[in-house]
């Protein structure tokens, strides 16, 4: 915890269902008092506040956690330029937790209401473009942009690389990342078409993340990449609610080698199991040498607390609770402080990977014909 005496007061943007949507998480870590030197203020929920959204699923269920935070004097809006301006010499975070869709008006209505720092859920925004002009309003305006790329602090990413520098030998490197849907063709098409940017921009963006920040990736770095052919698996299949077709990787692995000769793996499996793995190999033998885990132990064994606290909530909320903590604390304290965020990715680091995720997916669905 920081001796500073300073604090700041933070805009929520997108709070979404409490239980389900990972805004309402990030609301009740700072109610509870984990982020020290914060203060939640004000929430702005789009489509709650909504008359659109009366009798919605989730309706009821925002509106009776509204006035339990109402009475303790957190304010509420449907629109982010409807919260007052900030008072003089007063820190503002905004977290904006939304469709990412929505993230460059939400971004611009964050800088009109005088935030000092932004925090943005990732991939940040559809395309490169949206991303990159977001960045230059940000620069323009003086305001620091970091990203919710939680595994960039997560311990099983420190565990593995430190693991990789202390090794005698050449080791492989492999950042796995698994999902739990059920491995039907109908699953997947749902699947597919809710995460119709693809993998590369939805689930493994926080792997092409930690290859930008951590290993120096970017295209133009980029010497080869090789698809793992007797892992992966590229489909096309029919969305169920559109009926159009999304094709996009159920499974997914690959090698990076960059110009400097970094090489690093990446792996995703839509239908492998709830965790993401560090698994350090012996380049020679390929014999396993080491493997780190998200949720680590420490954070299984705290989930029963977390379930009893916080009841049915989604149980990624507990598996990434610690790492989503210490983003924010990091962010905070940089914010009040000046303190490092050390290992937090920024809005630079966040363009970078879109772009290796824009330039990775047509070579990779091409490799796999």
């Amino acid at each position: 915890m920081s001796d500073t005496k300073e604090e700041v007061s933070v805009v929520l943007v997108g709070c979404g269902c409490p239980l389900r949507s990972m805004g309402w998480y990030h609301a009740v870590q700072i109610l509870d008092g984990r982020v020290p030197n914060a203060v939640l203020k004000h929430i702005v929920e789009p489509w709650y506040n909504s008359e659109a959204a009366k009798g919605s699923a989730g309706y009821a269920e925002f509106h009776g956690w509204r006035k339990e935070q109402e009475a303790r004097g957190v304010s509420f809006y449907e629109k982010v330029d409807q919260v007052p301006q900030p008072e003089e010499g007063e820190l503002r975070l905004g977290i904006i937790s939304a469709r990412t869709s929505d993230n460059p008006v939400l971004m611009d209505g964050c800088l009109g209401i005088g935030c000092t720092t932004i925090y943005l859920e990732k991939p940040g925004a559809p395309t490169v473009a949206e991303l990159e002009e977001m960045k230059e309003k940000a620069e323009k305006a003086g305001v620091k942009v970091f990203m919710g790329f939680n595994k960039n602090v997560s311990s099983y990413l420190t565990l593995s690389r430190e693991f990789v520098m202390k090794h005698d030998g050449k080791c492989d490197i492999t950042f796995l990342h698994n999902n739990n849907y059920l491995n039907s063709e109908a699953e997947l098409a749902e699947c597919f078409e809710r995460n119709a940017e693809g993998m590369l921009k939805n689930m493994a963006i926080h792997e092409l993340a930690i290859l930008v920040s951590f290993y120096g990736v970017t295209v133009d770095s980029i010497a080869k990449v090789e698809a793992d052919k007797s892992f992966s698996s590229c489909k096309t299949l029919k969305g169920p609610s559109s009926k159009k077709e999304f094709t996009d990787f159920d499974k997914l692995k690959f090698k990076i080698v960059t110009q400097a000769g970094v090489e690093v793996n990446v792996a995703a499996d839509r239908c492998g199991g709830d965790d993401s793995v560090g698994i350090v190999t012996d380049a020679s033998t390929s014999k396993e040498l080491a493997r780190f885990s998200m949720p680590d132990q420490e954070t299984i064994d705290n989930t029963p607390a977390l379930k009893k606290k916080y009841g049915d909530a989604m149980p990624y909320f507990f598996a990434q609770d610690p790492d989503y903590l210490k983003l924010k604390n990091l962010v905070v304290q940089n914010t009040v402080a000046g303190t490092p965020a050390t290992g937090v990715a920024t809005i630079d680091v966040a363009v970078e990977t879109l772009k290796v995720a824009e330039y990775l997916t047509p070579i990779l669905q091409e490799q796999l014909k």
